[in-house]
């Protein structure tokens, strides 16, 4: 309880210096960054809600005490735990380093009492421009392919979670809806034959099961682009 109380009376820039992500800096540095990347405390309540899934993402929040669960809600309204970040770790890391996911994929609630540093997503971005522009190219590439494969994964996971194949389907629909900012029209990207691959189904196992969900009119398509009705 006094750590807790002695956390909360602790101004933002003390509470960076916590984080692993102003690790080995300098006070005035950890000041400076906190200040451009306009950092905030916040403090969130066991059960509260940080975002919901399909808003916009505009900060990332470092975690300095407490713990954070992200949800994904499957086709059939379940809630699916596919994150947890603690103390150290960074809510929306991946985001900033892959821009054109603009919108939370999940709904994230505190786990327990927690405290974070909130900061600008847009901020991080410019500041990462301003290095040697080799070594900041190179350092942005490097985030972009990991952030990637462990987006590209997460995404695969909750997907596979589901255990028929219109749920497979409906789940991965409803991502991709997510992060496009829940506008019920989706664009796949990629064919038939690799959808299939990417569910683990056969091509016509793929197709009785879109036109099925089609017939009961919770889909249309052209082409690759669908627009969802769940």
């Amino acid at each position: 309880m006094a750590a807790e109380k002695r956390v909360a009376s602790l101004g933002v820039v003390e509470l960076a210096k916590r984080t692993a992500l102003f690790a080995d800096m300098v006070d005035a540095e950890v000041e400076r960054l906190v200040y451009r990347m306009n950092g905030v405390k916040k403090s969130y309540a066991r059960g509260e809600t940080l975002v919901h899934a399909g808003l916009e993402a505009t900060r990332m929040m470092a975690v300095v005490t407490g713990c954070l669960h992200v949800y994904e809600e499957t086709s059939v309204g379940r809630q699916v735990l596919v994150r947890e970040i603690g103390p150290g770790e960074v809510l929306g890391l991946w985001m900033h380093s892959v821009p054109e996911v603009s919108c939370w994929p999940g709904t994230v609630v505190a786990a327990e009492d927690s405290v974070v540093i909130s900061l600008s997503m847009s901020a991080a971005r410019a500041m990462a421009q301003e290095a040697d522009a080799g070594v900041a190219k190179l350092a942005v590439n490097s985030m972009k392919i990991l952030s990637r494969e462990m987006f590209r994964t997460w995404r695969k996971l909750t997907v596979m979670d589901a255990q028929t194949i219109e749920s497979r389907i409906k789940t991965y629909l409803r991502i991709l809806d997510n992060e496009s900012g829940r506008t019920g029209r989706v664009t796949v990207p990629f064919n038939r034959e690799r959808m299939a691959e990417y569910f683990g189904v056969t091509r016509p196992a793929l197709s009785r099961a879109i036109g099925q969900l089609r017939d009961r009119g919770l889909l249309d398509w052209r082409k690759n682009v669908f627009t969802i009705r769940f």
